[in-house]
């Protein structure tokens, strides 16, 4: 069901730019977050604890509902206490679900539930956003909203329309007052990782005050839904200097775009992991995905950002037969210093060299010790070699846990952009060996590589003359 809006507030005009840090929130907000976090966190340790002992069952059977009653593990638990303090701790928890070589598995199995079991946003809160961010003529845009969401995620919620001239759009809607409530949790995680810092020694050595800088930073630019829209062009413009013209991210309406509101042209098609529908697309399934992975590496080459969630709803074959990158709310970014060792990573990859592919983790990791490449590159090898074997029972999804402990076992601290880089070969690979079978390996694919080979010299141009 659609419905018409009207505008109650008029904004100051928002330019598309990037992003500010998190703003520091008074003391008294963080001391209230600090009360409610500690209140849920009492109230699922009760209930975990009274399940311990059997006096949750024995709730369950003396109100007649024993058929409801299910064990409350311990990463239950904590997963719902994480969903009922809302954005933040969801968005922590999906870094808990694709962390499984940094936490126990049984934790990170069970917050897989974080990644797509969100609450929607009642209409009437998306009406009060956009009245905020578009204000009355902004508004007078859309012929209709839809009111049902087309996805619901920890950030914000994603809406089709139809506008005034008839272009169909989808409308990507922040959660209210999500700022303030983030800024307040960064403060407390701080805190709490100051803490945990200096009064454990091993804590020390994971660098907890950096891994909560870190989620901050990578939140602060999600919440400004002006860098998506930045993004969104750039990979367009990559697109147009590469001569990649079947290759698109959706086109940004910027007047009816802003901090927690982003307006865009809707794309129709097919998540490239249903095999299936790519099958009865017509269109070469494997063409179609060879070309939609050259383009990712081509902004990985000639931009200084990459996509960094190419899962199946954001990487589709469209119904005009193009390929489609959706959502890049998160990217990975990659310093021009930094860029050489992160290709020499890929093509060590590519050419089975582990010498040189430890040479460049050695070269791109901070360590506190000296590493010895050789021995490094034995280990790597024993690991990676049954990778590149047709038909040997290899789960490529380990690439990203076995990277992690091998790294620690040597005291390598790996930057977030390669772990980020290895992640999204992970999605790439599940759909290359859907769609072409165990021989089309997104690392080893001789056809990929010849064309990635032909993009490293127009690349180059492309940069120099961007």
């Amino acid at each position: 069901m659609a419905e018409a809006l009207v505008a109650v507030v008029e904004p100051a005009p928002a330019a598309l730019a990037l992003s500010r840090r998190l703003s520091t929130p008074p003391l008294a907000a963080v001391i209230w977050r600090l009360l409610v976090v500690a209140a849920v966190a009492w109230f699922f340790a009760g209930a975990w604890l009274a399940d311990r002992v059997g006096v949750r069952f024995v709730w369950y059977v003396l109100s007649a509902r024993r058929a409801e009653y299910r064990a409350l593990s311990l990463p239950r638990a904590v997963r719902l206490a994480f969903e009922r303090l809302g954005p933040t701790y969801v968005k922590l928890g999906q870094l808990v679900a694709s962390g499984e070589a940094l936490f126990p598995p049984e934790f990170s199995a069970e917050f897989q539930q974080c990644l797509d079991r969100v609450p929607a946003l009642s209409f009437d809160a998306v009406r009060v956003t956009l009245a905020a961010e578009l204000g009355e003529r902004g508004l007078a845009r859309f012929r209709s909203i839809e009111r049902t969401p087309l996805a619901a995620a920890s950030i914000a919620q994603v809406h089709a329309a139809t506008l005034d001239d008839g272009q169909e759009v989808v409308i990507k809607i922040q959660r209210p007052r999500l700022t303030q409530v983030v800024s307040a949790d960064v403060v407390l995680m701080r805190w709490i990782a100051r803490v945990t810092a200096f009064v454990s020694k091993r804590a020390r050595h994971s660098h907890p005050v950096g891994i909560v800088d870190d989620f901050a930073h990578n939140l602060s630019e999600e919440l400004d839904f002006r860098n998506e829209a930045r993004r969104m062009a750039e990979f367009n413009q990559v697109m147009r200097r590469m001569q990649t013209s079947s290759v698109a991210a959706p086109e940004v309406v910027r007047e009816l775009s802003g901090p927690r509101v982003l307006t865009m042209e809707r794309f129709r098609g097919v998540s490239v992991a249903d095999t299936a529908a790519v099958h009865r697309s017509g269109y070469d399934g494997q063409e179609r995905l060879r070309t939609g992975i050259r383009a990712w590496f081509q902004c990985l080459l000639v931009a200084d950002f990459f996509h960094g969630d190419v899962h199946g709803g954001n990487f589709m074959l469209l119904e005009d037969g193009r390929v489609g990158f959706l959502d890049f709310g998160i990217v990975g970014t990659l310093p021009v210093e930094r860029q050489a060792g992160v290709l020499d990573y890929v093509l060590a990859f590519q050419s089975r060299d582990f010498e040189r592919l430890a040479r460049a983790m050695v070269s791109l990791g901070a360590s506190r010790e000296p590493v010895d490449p050789v021995a490094f590159a034995h280990e790597l090898e024993a690991l990676y070699s049954p990778l590149f074997e047709a038909g040997h029972d290899f789960r490529v999804a380990e690439l990203v846990p076995n990277l992690l402990r091998l790294a620690s076992r040597h005291d390598l601290s790996l930057p977030r952009d390669l772990v980020l880089i290895s992640k999204q070969l992970v999605y790439l690979d599940r759909y290359a060996r859907a769609l072409g079978g165990e021989n089309m390996n997104v690392l080893t694919d001789a056809g990929l590589r010849d064309i990635l080979m032909q993009d490293m010299p127009k690349a180059a141009a492309a940069r120099h003359l961007g």
